[in-house]
């Protein structure tokens, strides 16, 4: 399967500086591609946990760009913002998958970018290549072990299974009500969107845009957010002004025991 490709960072160009489209392969048009600027973080962008590096920081996202074409994204940090912002430049790549190439994925997002990191892709490119070649995908995704913490499983989980499958099974809940729903507090977010996703139909995951990794933005209206932040009054207030439900981790750890 062939599937297009997209990066987007922060760089000097003759006649753009800035955050912009790095690459893209030919099959994305402009309609696309200045969507998905809309949806791509930039500066300061990626949560980094106090005891992490930044350059272990990563975010994933999942989109649509159009009702025929989405988004899979992965944003990593790059090299230092040539700017003088200081600090690191956020580089996302994305595939550019259309709704029958996600049908043969069940659109599902986790799988679709597990098996995309197994086979070579999504990661950070260190050419600044304007046209970037298609990428070549498995038929139907890779055989995985379901993630216990991230991608590799590279660190310990940082909640017990119950705790896991309570917040999957909210989270669906939430959104079967037609709510939006923010995830509040340290958690491993693939194991959790990974249940998510197991529970939801292919055409309600069609419907589920999710963003783990990135500090929230009103600007990204995702359905399903993350946030290592543990909740405060004041994100509670904003998170009700927005219309948005929270599932405070702390809490849940607490209830079900």
């Amino acid at each position: 399967m062939q599937v297009e490709q997209i990066s987007y960072g922060s760089l000097k160009r003759r006649r753009m500086k800035g955050y912009q489209i790095i690459g893209k392969s030919p099959g994305v048009d402009a309609t696309v591609s200045s969507e998905f600027c809309k949806w791509a973080p930039s500066h300061n962008s990626l949560e980094v946990a106090s005891d992490a590096a930044a350059q272990d920081a990563w975010g994933l996202s999942f989109f649509p760009l159009s009702d025929y074409f989405y988004a899979v994204a992965r944003s990593v940090h790059g090299g230092p913002e040539y700017s003088g912002r200081g600090g690191l430049a956020v580089v996302t790549n994305a595939l550019v998958m259309s709704r029958k190439q996600l049908v043969a994925y069940e659109f599902h997002a986790v799988d679709t970018a597990r098996t995309a990191l197994a086979l070579g892709n999504l990661i950070l490119q260190m050419d600044r290549d304007e046209t970037l070649p298609t990428v070549t995908l498995t038929g139907r995704p890779l055989s995985l072990q379901p993630p216990t913490s991230d991608f590799t499983d590279s660190k310990p989980a940082l909640l017990p299974g119950h705790a896991v499958n309570w917040i999957a099974r909210e989270t669906v809940s939430l959104l079967r009500d037609n709510r939006k729903v923010m995830i509040v507090g340290k958690c491993d977010p693939l194991p959790i969107l990974t249940l998510m996703l197991d529970q939801l139909s292919p055409t309600e995951r069609s419907e589920t845009s999710f963003a783990c990794g990135l500090k929230p933005s009103s600007r990204r209206d995702f359905r399903v957010q993350f946030t290592q932040d543990p909740m405060a009054p004041k994100l509670q207030k904003e998170l009700d002004r927005s219309g948005i439900a929270p599932i405070d981790v702390a809490r849940v750890l607490v209830e079900t025991k």
